[in-house]
């Protein structure tokens, strides 16, 4: 354990003690049911105080990788849905810039991903789930009026829909992916007509969605994929002006 946990001094310390407990548990170093060192340990490996490993390993409970044993110790948990979601979170996140070659990547997962959300949510969704969506979209237009790009509502109806296929899985996937495919939302909704093509398009999503037509849903969420995507990226993209 004391070759790969390095001085962090001079950092953010509780942090950056997460991120390396990040690094070592995608890594294959640190491997589900590990005990960790004693906190006393820990702080003299890292020449961090014993505090600051006490609001690191706290962070790490909550995100669901560590889990405490009183009286036998702190142990690496990866096999609970918060741990999968934070990891995901972690790995994706890390590195990834707003390039065209990672926007194009962003798209891709989007492609894989959204429109079997939406096909499940036309078959799940309950009229409650439905009105929220509704709600949504005219908080989107109401954005888009004011002159902004809609994306927090644009974000937020993605979300509502993969609430409404009431798969707790998925739904811990798609939150933890959301800071990765929000860049791809911010980068195309900033081109002139985006918004207004992402609202209308949301929209027959939606009446797919209350018609319980599944086959309609996901076609409708790949066209709006293909809508909202970034000319300078996909160039070939075929879009209603």
């Amino acid at each position: 354990m004391q070759s790969v946990l390095h001085n962090l001094q001079g950092q953010r310390l509780h942090e950056s003690i997460v991120q390396r407990f990040h690094a070592l548990i995608q890594q294959g170093v640190l491997q589900h049911g590990a005990k960790l060192p004693a906190e006393r340990v820990l702080a003299e490996q890292l020449k961090v105080s014993r505090s600051s490993v006490r609001e690191a390993i706290r962070t790490l409970e909550l995100q669901g990788l560590v889990v405490t044993k009183h009286g036998s110790g702190t142990f690496i948990n990866t096999q609970s849905l918060d741990a999968v979601a934070t990891l995901m979170t972690s790995s994706l996140g890390e590195g990834l810039s707003a390039g065209e070659g990672r926007l194009r990547d962003i798209f891709e997962v989007r492609h894989l991903l959204e429109p079997q959300i939406a096909a499940l949510a036309a078959q799940r969704a309950t009229p409650e789930d439905a009105e929220r969506l509704a709600a949504i979209l005219i908080e989107q237009q109401r954005q888009i009026m004011e002159g902004e790009t809609g994306v927090d509502a644009d974000t937020a109806f993605h979300f509502a829909l993969a609430t409404a296929t009431h798969n707790a899985a998925l739904v811990k996937v798609v939150s933890a992916v959301e800071d990765v495919l929000k860049q791809s939302r911010d980068q195309s909704l900033q081109q002139p007509g985006r918004p207004q093509r992402s609202l209308d398009s949301h929209r027959q999503i939606l009446e797919m969605v209350r018609g319980e037509n599944h086959l309609g849903a996901r076609e409708a969420m790949e066209y709006h994929l293909t809508a909202v995507e970034p000319s300078a990226v996909f160039p070939s993209a075929v879009l209603d002006e």
